[in-house]
C-alpha cells in the first residue's frame, strides 16, 4: 500500500470514527473501519482516545435531564416550523 493510499484510508476512517462509536454505520463500513484500526496502528491510538474521550462525556454529562418546560417549548417551536397538510 502506498503512503497516498495509506494516508487517505486513515483520513476516511477517522472522518467515520464518532459514527462508527455510535454504531450509525451499515456493516459493511463497520468491517471496513474495524479492519483497518486492525493493521493501523496511528489510527488505532487515535480511535482509542476518541473513545475514551465519548465515554467521558458520557459518565459526566450523560445523566443530564432538560427541564419539562424547555422540552415542551422546543416541542412547540418544532411544531410551528412543519408545514400544514393541504386539503
Amino acid at each position: 500500500m502506498s503512503r497516498e493510499h495509506e494516508s487517505l484510508e486513515c483520513t476516511y476512517v477517522l472522518e467515520r470514527v464518532y459514527a462508527f462509536l455510535d454504531h450509525e454505520l451499515d456493516e459493511a463500513s463497520g468491517d471496513e473501519i474495524r479492519l483497518h484500526l486492525i493493521s493501523c496502528e496511528p489510527c488505532l491510538e487515535r480511535f482509542d482516545i476518541e473513545q475514551a474521550f465519548k465515554s467521558l462525556v458520557a459518565r459526566r454529562c450523560g445523566g443530564d435531564v432538560a427541564p419539562q418546560q424547555l422540552r415542551e417549548k422546543i416541542v412547540s417551536r418544532l411544531s410551528q416550523g412543519r408545514p400544514q397538510a393541504q386539503a
